[in-house]
């Protein structure tokens, strides 16, 4: 995403995001999702992530951000994403399966963004972590990540 020319990014003076709305939706009862936090700019959602792992962080949390300086994607290749272009959102999950078979939550991932856009476009997803528009372009990246005996998943 280092292209930031001008006609590239149409709409980065809209309102943030709002941050009571998504923790709102995202919990609920006794859902997966048990905390999420919104913030304007990180260097990495997942590296952040990945620490607090470390740190004995539980399942469940969310990490939402609209502008990410340090991302990385897949190959640890440079990824950033300019303020309020797109939303960077990365979760902490410690799943109960071996860890041959984690591999899939990258998969996993992009089929459940691909539905949740079924009814807005017609998404396909590209091997092993993207979201493709209609016409070819990147929607989104995946990058799922072994963080401390859990696994972040990222996607922006």
């Amino acid at each position: 995403m280092g292209d930031t020319g001008a006609g590239r990014y149409r709409d980065l003076d809209r309102p943030g995001l709002d941050a009571v709305a998504l923790v709102t939706a995202l919990q609920r009862g006794d859902g997966l999702w048990r905390a999420v936090e919104v913030v304007d700019e990180i260097g990495s959602t997942n590296a952040a992530l990945a620490a607090r792992a470390a740190d004995g962080e539980a399942e469940g949390l969310v990490l939402v951000a609209e502008h990410q300086v340090a991302g990385r994607g897949r190959l640890d290749r440079t990824w950033t994403s300019p303020p309020r272009a797109g939303v960077t959102v990365s979760v902490l999950l410690r799943p109960d399966v071996p860890a041959a078979r984690r591999g899939w939550l990258s998969m996993l991932t992009g089929v459940a963004l691909a539905e949740s856009l079924a009814d807005t476009a017609r998404t396909s997803l590209k091997w092993p972590n993207d979201l493709l528009a209609p016409d070819g372009r990147k929607l989104a990246g995946i990058l799922a990540e072994v963080a401390d005996g859990g696994v972040v998943v990222g996607s922006g």
